[in-house]
């Protein structure tokens, strides 16, 4: 008897696990030249280069040549409902499809050697479902409903996507009748139906009010603006955060109240006031106690944009410290603590942190060997990024500044940047592997909105939170003056 329920006992802890899988068979009646890629979406948060914390990741879990193979079964693994993207790549066509996968799923899907594709197995009803109404994201409507960019008006793209809105309504519920939709399903279709139309009306409507043109809004026209949204959205359920067009809004609408109490000026480098962080923090902490998962998602948010797109760390500080005592196991709170350690250590004054990167000749080279006269550390999240608009700023400061540009950005192999890393007089370009990449997010605390770092000719920091700024890089050009 003992035996039997140890037995029994293992069987019930197998299929405990086996459900915390699905699995998905790629699958065609005859090779053909196209790939098929599945890009699952997760939606948490973080570490990503640049920002701080991203609020979803896209890991490709599988790439599927079908000339290659007829069929390949595909095992993810989950704990909880998740969005999937399948990509079609061939015959110079490209398609996005969006999945939605629980543990348990079993699916089939068949491609009959074209960029269409049927959906077979368990919950495949709801891959079709979203197959025939959704794209991947509200912007792939554009062109479908006619979307002109030169054209100011485009009215009828708003009757198309408010009609679209309707068909979906009407579609889900004779879905439903047929076919009982779980929770997590029921909330990514309502909240996906309810914002991408309000996405497009406030796009088509700012384009009318800027008549196309690079222009400032008045107070009254984003007013209107700002109430299509707050008269608009509305609070789901929790699942809706699977959503990434229901997330948009919910951190817009929750934001708005904010910065009409704390206007945006001139004078600040940043989006959001300190002022205007602390309150839209407060306020989603209040509005959302009867949603957990979208309170924890947006007081994040909130924080994490406090500790990278502020230059001080007081704001950061504050909201860290009621961020731990309600949430007192979240790892973000330790992330976050860590992120202003660094910022901390960043002030002016400070001497900055020794790394060793490579330069154009393979040679390893030290941040410290730059001394000897003032120098504007660039970060390049991409090759050759901002060198164009700072060649005005090198040649004003030619046999006075060095410029270092270093790239920091993972998985560019060192002889494909050799080929752009033009040396110039005064210059110096500087490759990062990926793990010096970790190194200078953990020392120099790398944002992509804060590129610049001065120093003065002992190699002390003169000012690390330099913003990009066009066209004249002014606030750069000031703290270099103040190194030299």
């Amino acid at each position: 008897m003992k035996k039997i329920s140890i037995l029994l006992l293992c069987l019930v802890s197998l299929h405990s696990f086996a459900q915390k899988n699905a699995s998905i068979t790629i699958t065609t009646p005859k090779n053909f030249q196209a790939t098929v890629t599945l890009i699952l979406e997760d939606v948490h948060f973080h570490p990503n280069l640049g920002i701080g914390l991203a609020d979803a990741k896209l890991e490709t879990i599988a790439s599927v040549n079908l000339m290659e193979t007829l069929t390949e079964k595909v095992e993810v693994q989950l704990n909880e409902p998740k969005m999937m993207r399948l990509q079609y790549s061939g015959g110079g066509v490209s398609k996005n499809r969006m999945l939605f996968l629980q543990p348990g799923d079993d699916l089939i899907a068949t491609f009959p050697g074209t960029a269409e594709v049927t959906f077979t197995g368990k919950n495949a009803a709801y891959q079709t479902f979203l197959q025939n109404h959704f794209l991947e994201n509200q912007y792939q409507y554009l062109p479908v409903f006619g979307y002109k960019p030169a054209q100011i008006e485009n009215k009828s793209v708003v009757q198309q996507s408010d009609s679209l809105k309707q068909i979906r309504q009407d579609a889900f519920q004779k879905f439903k009748a047929a076919n009982p939709a779980i929770p997590a399903f029921d909330a990514y279709i309502t909240a996906t139906t309810e914002t991408e139309p309000a996405v497009i009306r406030r796009l088509i409507q700012e384009k009318i009010m800027r008549r196309n043109r690079v222009t400032t809004l008045d107070p009254a026209q984003r007013k209107e603006l700002e109430d299509l949204t707050l008269n608009e959205f509305k609070i789901l359920p929790d699942d809706a955060l699977l959503s990434q067009s229901y997330r948009d809004e919910l951190r817009n609408w929750s934001l708005i109240p904010s910065t009409r109490k704390f206007p945006l000026t001139a004078a600040t480098n940043y989006e959001i006031s300190p002022e205007a962080l602390k309150d839209v923090y407060a306020f989603s902490k209040e509005k959302l106690q009867n949603n957990p998962k979208q309170k924890e998602y947006l007081l994040t948010y909130w924080l994490n944009y406090a500790a990278t797109a502020i230059p001080g760390v007081e704001t950061a500080k504050a909201l860290l410290t009621d961020y731990n005592t309600t949430f007192p196991n979240s790892e973000y709170g330790t992330y976050i603590a860590k992120l202003i350690t660094t910022k901390e250590s960043l002030q002016p004054g400070a001497a900055s942190p020794e790394i060793t990167l490579l330069d154009k000749d393979s040679t390893a080279f030290a941040v410290s060997q730059l001394k000897g006269k003032p120098v504007c550390m660039v970060f390049a999240f991409s090759i050759g990024q901002h060198e164009p608009a700072l060649k005005a700023l090198e040649e004003k400061y030619k046999g006075k500044v060095t410029f270092a540009y270093v790239l920091v950005t993972s998985g560019v192999p060192l002889h494909m940047w050799k080929q752009y890393a033009t040396e110039r007089a005064d210059t110096k370009h500087l490759w990062a592997s990926d793990e010096n990449v970790d190194l200078l997010k953990d020392k120099y605390a790398i944002d992509i909105r804060y590129p610049f770092l001065v120093l003065d000719a002992q190699g002390k920091i003169v000012d690390r939170w330099i913003p990009q700024e066009f066209p004249n890089n002014k606030t750069l050009d000031t703290t270099i003056q103040k190194a030299l």
